[in-house]
């Protein structure tokens, strides 16, 4: 039986970062999956890092180190992979959306304000209107979140990991009392030290019968769009988005949806999204709808992620919850997750 130092369930934005830096770290990994690396959220989403805008300081923390990876990665990838994960520098124009989101942006963040519309509308002509001002970062990247999670679980792979496809379940684990021995599926028996369960939304389902993970599913849904209209910034305001990706396409969004695991795309979220558009731009008369994507994220309360070692089970640890931050966390979970198991 082949032994393993690590067996990571869900090849999604966080199991491929921590087999990533458990590879890196020397450590032998095996990686369970059920459909395909990016399968969910972590091939779909929109991969925008922006900056974290909340109030919780272990979360701004992680959020910090998650983009200095990201950097970090971007520089060495190709050491590892020829799967670029299509890192694109841009500016990011955040629209406050209320007057109590201002207030907690300068009190709490002290970030400028810039309430001047003509000025802005200089950087952006199509914006019909600013709210209650905007932020104006210029230290932003978006990315291919598909390409990327594929390139992280690549660079593991060209360093000595496995993969194998499989419906993973608790009851595939073999324990000596409550000791981790093995993994087994209907052909093979894998020797095994710890596992990670970094299944996204699914993550809980999973733990259920052992342990209560707080993550739940909100189904996000985005629109892609061919135009002939530069819009060379990324916009974000509430919880919705616009930015022109490096295949050209407009993508805007999102739902957060909590219809469980009810899943489709919908004609009543194309409309929500496109009003919400129309309200803050103009002149994009030519919209020709190219593709319309529904995924699940993983949702935690406050969308602090979940990173924690099982109250019951000797050597189960557990990775989710990032919510739609979870392509910028990701790299830091999963170095996070790497330090919780082997330190």
């Amino acid at each position: 039986m082949e032994k393993y130092d690590l067996l990571i369930v869900g090849s999604g934005i966080v199991g491929s970062s921590l087999a990533f830096y458990s590879s890196k770290n020397n450590k032998k990994v095996l990686v369970v999956e059920k459909n395909f690396t990016g399968f969910n959220s972590s091939g779909n989403a929109q991969g925008g890092l922006a900056p974290y805008l909340g109030t919780d300081i272990s979360t701004k923390k992680m959020h910090d180190n998650s983009y200095y990876l990201h950097k970090e990665f971007k520089k060495m990838f190709r050491n590892y992979t020829e799967i670029n994960p299509n890192y694109d520098e841009k500016r990011l124009i955040h629209i406050i959306d209320s007057a109590e989101e201002k207030e907690l942006l300068s009190n709490n963040f002290g970030y400028r304000i810039n309430n001047d519309l003509n000025s802005i509308k200089n950087l952006e002509p199509k914006l019909k209107k600013i709210n209650h001002g905007v932020i104006i970062f210029d230290d932003y990247m978006e990315v291919d979140s598909f390409n990327l999670t594929n390139s992280l679980l690549s660079s593991s792979l060209n360093m000595g990991a496995k993969i194998i496809t499989h419906d993973f379940k608790i009851e595939n684990l073999q324990f000596n009392k409550n000791r981790l021995e093995s993994f087994s599926t209907n052909d093979e028996r894998f020797l095994i030290k710890n596992v990670a369960i970094t299944a996204g939304p699914w993550t809980s389902e999973i733990a259920k019968n052992n342990d209560h993970i707080k993550v739940k599913p909100l189904k996000g849904q985005l629109l892609k769009f061919k135009t002939s209209q530069d819009f060379n910034n990324s916009i974000s305001w509430g919880k919705d988005y616009a930015t022109k990706k490096k295949d050209d396409l407009l993508w805007i969004g999102t739902t957060e949806e909590d219809v469980k695991f009810t899943a489709g795309k919908t004609e009543e979220a194309k409309v929500k999204i496109l009003n919400s558009f129309n309200e803050m731009f103009n002149g994009f008369d030519d919209l020709n709808l190219i593709d319309h994507t529904a995924c699940f994220r993983p949702y935690s309360e406050n969308n602090i992620p979940v990173i924690k070692k099982s109250d019951k089970l000797s050597n189960i640890f557990y990775g989710s919850g990032a919510g739609r931050n979870g392509i910028k966390l990701g790299p830091g979970m999963g170095e996070k997750l790497y330090q919780e198991i082997f330190s």
